[in-house]
């Protein structure tokens, strides 16, 4: 088997082992480092090569050396949504040639022969170049301009253009790259707007903005209060859920277990009759309002967050429709969430992973998790880029990592 003679190795940034994007925000630079060493005392060259997922086409970027093998490199991302970069190097044909010469002639050496051997490597060279169409054609004129011109030069003119720095980047524009090797794999990073580094975050229940204890309030009366949110310098105006709230097991006043009709219960208790996490609880409004307050906002200079609560109450449509999504107690009943001493009799968890034989949970609830994808879809199409997670770290992690990339893959500005 043929190992690479040039290696690349210790390259950063990187998350464990690129299973995990890196996360920068749009026009922040991306500083990468590497490794890089070969045999012998030659001369190498090194590129940082990045580009976005939706494109071929590489960008190129000419890495430097720092110390002890080191070398560094820079790029910005011109554009929000996933890139890859690779480091790639080479032995460095010319380079390794113009080292020998210039020392030797420093030295006072007899470099005739040298200039020989120059003479044959850009001719070499360009002709490679032109058999493999590494370079562009104006940049292939101007080299065999170089080669006639030093073919026909005396020695001493020839060692003037064979020791110019104009002939070292004409010769690097050939693209030739000898002994050519690659990262072990293509870093992934996620680019995302810059409110995913920062932004200011207004907190309301929407239904408490009617200013009427007596009355639901509804986005209409959100709408009234957008001017004096963006005055306070807000440019997120965040609601936990706007679903559907279930009425079994509904708590009341001061988490009292018994409700009134007039409780309005917990919006985490998502789910009932009236739809469940692709549905607005009837008292806001309807879709058609839901837009409507989309728009001001971004009129106003706010966007919208939603919250992002993978939890049902009993009556939620999925019970009905998917009971296997959920957890079941020995005596049948579906199991409820507790943080003892605390119960929530509202609200049940579903079950990432159905039961497998002898009652492990081994394979995933496909179903469920597509369910839970598509209610984030729904929402982005309805113009909502931003989600707040509740207690994402009670939830798997694979579903996070194939959730994400499933609505940033169509969605690039959602932020999480």
């Amino acid at each position: 088997m043929e190992a690479p003679r040039v290696a690349i190795e210790g390259v950063t940034p990187v998350i464990d082992g690129g299973r995990f994007a890196l996360k920068r925000a749009l026009g922040e630079p991306i500083h990468v480092e590497a490794d890089i060493f070969m045999d012998g005392h030659d001369k190498m060259a090194a590129a940082l090569l990045w580009r976005a997922v939706d494109t071929d086409v590489w960008q190129r970027v000419p890495m430097t050396f720092i110390v002890n093998d080191r070398w560094q490199a820079d790029f910005t991302p011109e554009r929000v949504g996933r890139h890859v970069f690779v480091v790639e190097a080479w032995y460095d044909t010319y380079a390794t040639y113009y080292n020998e010469l210039s020392k030797k002639h420093a030295a006072g050496i007899d470099v005739s022969l040298e200039l020989r051997e120059g003479r044959q490597l850009l001719a070499a060279m360009l002709a490679e170049a032109e058999a493999e169409r590494t370079a562009d054609p104006e940049v292939l004129i101007q080299a065999r301009q170089l080669v006639d011109t030093i073919t026909h030069d005396a020695d001493t003119e020839a060692l003037q253009h064979l020791l110019a720095a104009s002939t070292g980047e004409l010769v690097g524009k050939l693209g030739i790259r000898h002994f050519a090797s690659r990262g072990e794999f293509e870093v992934p990073v996620n680019v995302e707007r810059p409110a995913a580094a920062f932004a200011s975050w207004y907190e309301l229940f929407p239904r408490s903005q009617s200013g009427d204890v007596t009355r639901h309030g509804t986005f209409d009366d959100v709408i009234e209060r957008l001017p004096a949110i963006r005055d306070m310098g807000f440019d997120v105006l965040y609601f936990p859920p706007i679903h559907p709230i279930g009425k079994k097991n509904r708590k009341g006043r001061n988490n009292s277990l018994v409700a009134t009709d007039n409780d309005p219960g917990s919006p985490y208790a998502i789910g009932s009759d009236a739809g469940g996490h692709d549905a607005i609880h009837p008292e806001l409004g309807s879709l058609d309002d839901f837009r409507k307050l989309v728009s001001a906002a971004k009129d106003h200079g706010l966007e919208l967050a939603l919250d992002f609560a993978i939890q049902c109450s009993p009556d939620h449509p999925w019970l009905r429709e998917h009971p296997e999504w959920f957890a079941y107690r020995a005596d049948g009943s579906i199991r409820y969430a507790e943080n003892p001493p605390k119960k929530y009799e509202d609200i049940v968890n579903v079950d990432f992973y159905a039961p497998g034989p002898r009652g492990a949970r081994e394979s995933a609830s496909t179903g469920l998790w597509m369910a839970l994808r598509d209610a984030v879809l729904f929402w982005c199409k309805e113009g909502v880029r931003t989600f707040r997670v509740d207690n994402p770290h009670t939830k798997p992690l694979p579903f996070w990592e194939w959730m994400i990339a499933e609505v940033q893959g169509r969605y690039p500005d959602a932020l999480f």
